[in-house]
């Protein structure tokens, strides 16, 4: 009996055992499961946190992106003339993001030691983003800077290329919203405060990247580099041959290829008198204040790499006769006349471009060259005393249809580009200056080659007051322009021909008549082409074009240049020699006397710069 309950006792036992056993298990698989739910829920938890985190951040950097679109929509309409918008929406990605503009303070009227004269603005900007239900809003401040575009020396929408042979010095500020190649076949001196380029700056030629040579020698920074009391230094920006005979490899000289420095003294650092540091940083000392100057601080060569920002300009839609407009215009085109007709406000497809909307004299000639219509102030045909203003040019004399010889536009069959001639001492002597300024022509048919048409104008010596022709097509100006008690004077089209006081039109293919020297006081804004592998566009000493053999003559040019479109009629490519012409002695400079407004062409255009103040 005892040994069965002994047995028993410890089968018991066993039970109990296996029983607990069991409890645990079932308990250590409960709490297995529990820790395994919770390990799901709480990657769950992570897993939408981690989406609400990424559709948060998506969303805010659409919103930024919109905000930025803004800001550039906004640069473009002021540059453009057109009213600032309020507000708009921008879809990426199939997200549509709404943003408004609101004006936040006075404009502010500044001036640099010089003169030159900014109007400033204050914008915010407020953007708001959406991503699946997740929201986002950005704030932005910004300011715009509204500079006249003549109160540069050089202004480029694009790249800018300058590579002359002969030595050339430019003065007054000298930009690019692309990148910049420079160099010389002498010496090019920058005597400015001023050189930017929104992409890079090279050493370099943009056709076939070659090395360029020559010596590019840029002026430290002053407040006022037209001072002549104010210290003149110069630093050389080094070519890649420049280079080399320091001892220092380079890609293309001392330019924004140069990315990594040089340790001179190989002590692993940069702090040495004859290190090198990489160009984006040492720009800024090498063109930076001559050493123990007081009169304030700044950098005369800055990049993309120091976060310039494009700055925006008219585009070449100002100068075209009529634009199509996105609401509704009030022109049409008509098949039965083969011109623009008014059809009334809203009621047609496009309005009249800029310049042609506001000039005080408007000149549109037929396609077929033999008739033309005008018009005065607001577009009307007639005058005070009811005589139209087509009649009042016929009396005058002061126009007539003729041709220009322009091999860079000619063909085998035609060398003719047709004109409208204006004689400008004639319309002066009866009373047809236009009261505000603007002088205003086009011709209908335009094409390429030498359908291109354009505007002749001639005997402009002495001007009977500021003037600013802005044509369509191409323009040439011939003999001494605005000479003569100068006064504020541009031209502004598709391209700029100059001609010499010796030309007289007798030009034919295979002949190179000679120029003589000659003077132009006048602004250009003017189109070109974009250089391509193995395709120059001449680069800005040849952004004026010739037709003349001008070897060791002067061509004296005081104003400004500027080149903001391609040309849309005027597309012959650049080639020098032959028929074409010969390059002048280019005395060239910036006329100072646009750092005051008053002394500016009438309705000189604006560069709209924007900078960022706040972001939150």
């Amino acid at each position: 009996m005892k040994l069965k309950h002994t047995i028993r006792a410890q089968r018991r036992a066993q039970a109990s055992r296996r029983g607990v056993a069991l409890i645990y298990a079932i308990f250590g698989a409960m709490m297995a499961a529990g820790m395994v739910s919770v390990m799901f829920a709480t990657a769950g938890t992570a897993s939408k946190r981690e989406a609400l985190v990424q559709d948060r951040t998506r969303a805010r950097y659409l919103a930024e992106g919109a905000a930025e679109v803004a800001r550039k929509e906004l640069s473009a309409a002021i540059a453009n003339w057109e009213t600032p918008p309020t507000g708009g929406e921008v879809t990426v990605h199939n997200v549509t993001v709404p943003y408004t503009v609101e004006v936040v303070g006075p404009t502010r009227n500044l001036a640099d030691p010089s003169g030159i004269q900014t109007l400033v603005d204050t914008y915010e900007i407020t953007a708001i983003a959406e991503v699946d239900g997740r929201q986002a809003r950005v704030h932005r401040v910004i300011t715009t800077e509204s500079t006249p575009v003549f109160q540069f020396a050089v202004f480029y929408t694009d790249d800018l290329e300058i590579l002359p042979g002969p030595s050339m010095t430019l003065g007054g500020r000298v930009h690019s919203n692309g990148d910049m190649y420079l160099g010389c076949g002498g010496t090019l001196t920058m005597d400015t405060n001023y050189v930017r380029a929104v992409g890079n700056m090279y050493r370099q030629r943009k056709n076939d990247g070659s090395n360029a040579g020559g010596t590019v020698s840029v002026r430290k920074w002053v407040a006022d580099p037209y001072n002549i009391l104010e210290p003149r230094e110069f630093v050389a920006m080094n070519s890649h041959a420049q280079m080399a005979a320091l001892g220092i490899s380079s890609e293309s000289g001392y330019d924004s290829h140069f990315t990594e420095g040089y340790d001179y003294d190989g002590d692993g650092s940069l702090g040495g008198d004859d290190d090198w540091l990489p160009f984006a940083i040492g720009a800024l000392d090498m063109w930076g204040v001559p050493d123990g100057y007081g009169g304030g601080t700044g950098h005369t060569v800055l990049t993309g790499q120091h976060d310039l920002l494009e700055s925006s300009a008219p585009g070449i839609g100002s100068i075209a006769m009529f634009e199509e407009q996105e609401s509704g215009g009030d022109y049409a085109w008509s098949a039965a006349t083969g011109e623009y007709e008014y059809v009334g406000p809203g009621a047609g497809t496009h309005g009249k471009g800029y310049f042609h909307a506001n000039a005080g004299l408007s000149i549109i000639v037929s396609e077929d060259g033999t008739d033309f219509e005008a018009f005065g102030p607001g577009g009307a045909e007639t005058d005070s005393s009811g005589t139209t203003y087509k009649q009042l040019l016929i009396n005058s004399g002061a126009i007539s249809m003729g041709g220009v010889p322009d091999m860079r536009q000619s063909d085998s069959s035609n060398v003719d580009t047709r004109v409208l001639e204006v004689d400008l001492d004639l319309l002066g002597a009866a009373g047809l200056y236009p009261d505000n300024g603007l002088l205003y022509t086009a011709h209908y048919g335009m094409g390429e080659g030498t359908d291109a048409k354009g505007t002749l104008l001639k005997n402009g010596a002495e001007l009977a007051d500021r003037l600013t022709l802005a044509c369509e097509g191409s323009i040439y100006v011939q003999g001494d322009y605005n000479a003569t008690n100068k006064k504020g004077a541009s031209v502004i089209g598709d391209s700029v021909n100059l001609l010499s006081n010796s030309w007289d039109g007798s030009k034919t293919a295979g002949s190179l008549p000679s120029a003589s020297e000659t003077t132009f006081n006048c602004a250009f804004i003017t189109g070109n082409y974009v250089t391509e592998p193995g395709r120059y566009n001449g680069g800005l000493e040849n952004l004026p074009r010739f037709h003349e053999n001008w070897s060791g003559v002067p061509c004296n040019i005081t104003g400004s240049f500027v080149n903001t479109w391609d040309s849309a009629y005027a597309t012959g490519d650049w080639r020098g020699g032959g028929d074409r012409y010969s390059a002048p002695q280019r005395n060239w400079a910036y006329d100072t006397s646009f750092n005051s407004v008053a002394n500016l062409p009438p309705f000189t255009p604006m560069v709209v710069n924007s900078r960022q103040v706040v972001t939150w």
